[in-house]
């Protein structure tokens, strides 16, 4: 995460990043359109005292969030969005190329998850660059100055929502200003792949910070009391790993399931299931992702004594049961359970020996 301001108590960096956390599960869940509205919304659910700025979240602190919950990397999910986002920013880079434009935001860590942000700062009149964008065929609106959340003083400030969401904003014009001059971002646009042919293979996110970070925030959902007396999602979760952990210890992407199975809660809340997979996208294995999918399926069945036709044709069907029956018995308030960062380092010291 984008490092907060000095002087920053641990209690206040937790505090932005449960913002930023928020903000970005708003962002990705279509709750609010724009980085502003999901932080101060994010802000008021999470804390009802007044915030300081330094309290609040910057735009690239709620992307690397946006990132975690969307679990794949952006050249995985589409090889040649970061490209295109990038060749976008040379684009208003060069229709602004007399008034020192500097590129950051999405452009900088090639961020294609919904709702990240290209920024380009340039010194020049509000009006005049409304006029050059306007002529290029760009839809404009000029929105208000915000101090939170930008890492440039801005004096002004036009959005464009189309092709890619994109913020122009004035500057003054002493000082540095971090970024990307056109010639730097000419030459990272040189070596970004424009085709899934062209991306390294051994690139991938760190599996177990995404996993860590999907998780955690089932601490802050509440289930029924008539079903869950145990409380906490996140203490159901733990407990289910622990019962997992008594049937399959040697098996990774079962205790994986365990721990990932309720994780959509935290997301959609509607539709818990399809929004976990999307998010873990290539983070996950098909067996692990099956199970994950087969659970409800498989809890019905114990229910009812009914067998879909889905369920008893997997391969699954033993293990998707068994995962059904840990979370049926996962809810017994006062068990003791390791913590989520423990749970993690187990699942993690089974693939390094699995890898050894």
């Amino acid at each position: 995460m984008t490092g907060p301001e000095r002087g920053l108590t641990k209690m206040d960096e937790n505090l932005r990043q449960q913002i930023a956390t928020e903000a970005a599960r708003l962002l990705l869940r279509g709750k609010e359109q724009d980085f502003t509205a999901a932080r101060k919304r994010a802000a008021r659910w999470l804390k009802r005292r007044k915030l300081r700025r330094e309290d609040m979240p910057s735009n690239a602190e709620v992307q690397v969030q946006m990132y975690a919950l969307s679990g794949v990397m952006a050249s995985e999910r589409d090889p040649a969005v970061a490209w295109q986002m990038r060749s976008f920013a040379g684009q208003l880079m060069d229709l602004l190329a007399d008034l020192q434009p500097c590129a950051r935001g999405a452009v900088l860590d090639g961020c294609a998850t919904l709702g990240a942000e290209i920024v380009v700062s340039v010194v020049g009149s509000r009006d005049v660059v409304a006029g050059r964008l306007k002529a290029a065929g760009l839809s404009v609106r000029t929105v208000s100055v915000t101090a939170s959340g930008s890492e440039v003083s801005a004096l002004w400030q036009l959005q464009i929502p189309q092709p890619f969401p994109a913020l122009v904003e004035g500057r003054g014009s002493g000082g540095e200003v971090s970024g990307y001059s056109p010639q730097e971002l000419r030459d990272v646009l040189h070596s970004t792949p424009s085709s899934a042919a062209e991306i390294p293979t051994d690139e991938h996110p760190d599996a177990f910070s995404v996993f860590e970070m999907l998780i955690e925030p089932l601490a802050r959902v509440s289930l029924d009391p008539e079903y869950h007396p145990e409380g906490d999602a996140l203490y159901h979760t733990l407990q289910v790993f622990e019962l997992g952990l008594q049937e399959r210890p040697y098996d990774e992407e079962f205790l994986l399931a365990c721990l990932l199975h309720d994780a959509g809660l935290a997301i959609n809340p509607r539709h818990p299931v399809l929004s976990v997979i999307d998010a873990l996208g290539t983070l996950i294995t098909e067996r692990t992702r099956d199970l994950i999918e087969l659970r409800p399926i498989a809890a019905e069945y114990l229910r009812t004594g009914q067998c879909p036709q889905r369920l008893r044709k997997s391969e699954e069907f033993e293990d998707a049961v068994l995962l059904a029956k840990l979370d049926r018995a996962g809810r017994v308030p006062g068990t003791r359970v390791r913590t989520l960062p423990a749970a993690l380092d187990f699942i993690r010291q089974l693939a390094t020996e699995w890898d050894e």
